[in-house]
């Protein structure tokens, strides 16, 4: 029975201690957000990092009486801010900045606010702003250039209406946004005109295709859809195509090493295989534009001669599996750059 209780005791006094360090641990992190949005407002004065940190903060430390009566400064000085904007006939993406910020200062705290009895938030003031931001957010949207501008202007239009969008998610806005991202969204091709008769040549090529056909139907990121080598895509304003002219690939010794152990001897060399070229990007609304492009990579071959056999690295299949990552990794991280 004691033994029991002894077992209990030291149980309970485990989960304390677990408890309150988890929570001593929790509190010194919201300190520390509270501390840094401290430090950006008197940098900077209100801004969405600082607002966010800060609001996290308390969420980590609700105790904290310097973060609650930052919040309090803070929303009362974004409040203050809000109401002049609203007497304003005309409005400026800034000032859109700024009461999306509004929105985020009580939307976020609402999320926590069951911790904070002590902070004063009027919701009917709230409530009534927000209708009346929503509806200067949806005439800005409307009203806004959507036909002559380019590519790269539209996506920034993208992204700046998904930002006002976050805390009132119109139907208006959402409706332009799904619009100019299928105007945007591009079909992306790739091919190679390189013809060479070398084994590394056939490599090279070979690789290209596999790599493709790993990443076809891929999402590149920047409404940029990989579909694919074709050799032949048609181009018009929603097709683009990436032709692969290689210039060069070569392989270089960088070391060669030969240990001896009684019977067995293991020669080890270094190398690196270098390709470069360009990339030719064809469009059907311009001439077509190039790019340089150069990458490297080091291997290492082994030969292990034993017992009068011979045991050796496949020096193809390295170099193999090396252009099928770079090139890989080109088409998820790199072509999207080259579309405008």
């Amino acid at each position: 029975m004691k033994n029991s209780t002894c077992i209990k005791y030291i149980a309970i006094s485990f989960f304390l201690t677990l408890f309150f360090g988890c929570s001593a641990i929790m509190t010194s992190i919201g300190n520390n957000k509270i501390s840094s949005a401290i430090n950006i407002y008197n940098s900077h004065g209100i801004t969405t990092d600082g607002t966010v940190k800060l609001i996290s903060g308390l969420e980590y430390s609700p105790e904290s009486q310097l973060g609650i009566l930052q919040y309090q400064k803070q929303y009362f000085e974004i409040t203050g801010i809000k109401n002049r904007i609203l007497k304003n006939k005309y409005f400026t993406k800034q000032d859109l900045n700024t009461l999306n910020l509004y929105l985020l200062t009580v939307e976020e705290f609402k999320k926590i606010q069951s911790k904070f009895p002590t902070i004063t938030v009027d919701y009917n003031d709230f409530n009534k702003s927000k209708v009346k931001i929503t509806k200067i957010f949806e005439d800005f949207v409307l009203k806004d250039e959507k036909i002559y501008i380019n590519r790269s202007q539209k996506i920034q239009n993208i992204d700046f209406y998904k930002k006002i969008n976050t805390y009132i998610n119109s139907y208006i806005i959402n409706s332009a946004i799904f619009k100019l991202e299928g105007d945007v969204t591009v079909n992306l091709y790739i091919n190679s005109s390189f013809r060479g008769f070398s084994q590394l040549d056939y490599l090279l090529t070979d690789a290209l295709r596999y790599a493709a056909d790993m990443n076809i139907n891929r999402n590149l990121g920047n409404y940029v859809i990989f579909r694919g080598f074709n050799s032949f895509p048609r181009l018009n304003s929603k097709n683009y195509l990436i032709d692969f002219n290689f210039s060069n690939i070569y392989v270089r010794t960088l070391e060669t090493k030969e240990v001896t152990r009684e019977k067995e001897k293991i020669f080890t060399t270094r190398k690196k295989v270098t390709v470069s070229g360009y990339y030719k990007i064809y469009t059907q609304s311009s001439t077509p534009s190039t790019r340089h492009f150069e990458f490297n990579e080091n291997y290492t071959l082994r030969m292990r001669e034993y017992d009068s056999s011979t045991f050796y690295d496949d020096e193809r299949d390295i170099i193999k599996k090396i252009l099928e990552d770079k090139f890989s990794n080109v088409i998820r991280y790199d072509l999207n750059n080259l579309i405008y």
